[in-house]
């Protein structure tokens, strides 16, 4: 490594989630603007209102501090510390409900099922009816369908 201080964190050598207490408002990579906007839309709503405001001034409108500052009439430090906060609650609600790990789980058997679906063929149906059925059962549960 060297003594660069820019880049991404190596993220494996800590036990914190990524970006947990980082400066949050410099240097988010794409993929964690991407992680905590979706982890924004399964729970912007258990967090304080002026929380929300900044994430959504910096997801949304992708505001600096100093623009969020101004456009809240509170210092930039208060926006920076309203960020971090957001992130940290946004981290720590998804490490106990775990919606979004689901959420992406699911996504991808239901890619699985797609996939499996798409390469059916007059003769194969019978085994690729029966692969889907036995991933649908993974993502959703329940009993297999009877006939055909």
């Amino acid at each position: 490594m060297t003594g660069s201080t820019e880049g991404p964190r190596n993220y494996r050598e800590s036990a914190e989630p990524p970006g947990f207490g980082a400066k949050v408002a410099v240097g988010w990579s794409p993929e964690r603007l991407h992680e905590l906007s979706m982890l924004r839309g399964l729970y912007e709503e258990l967090l304080p209102p002026r929380q929300r405001e900044v994430l959504a001034l910096k997801l949304d409108e992708d505001l600096s501090l100093s623009e969020m500052a101004e456009r809240l009439g509170v210092s930039r430090a208060a926006c920076e510390d309203a960020l971090r906060r957001a992130e940290r609650s946004l981290d720590d609600i998804e490490r106990r409900l775990c919606l979004m790990k689901q959420q992406v789980r699911m996504r991808e058997n239901v890619d699985r099922v797609i996939s499996v679906l798409l390469s059916m063929d007059d003769s194969n149906w019978r085994r690729r009816r029966e692969d889907a059925v036995r991933w649908l059962k993974t993502v959703f549960g329940g009993e297999e369908p009877n006939g055909v």
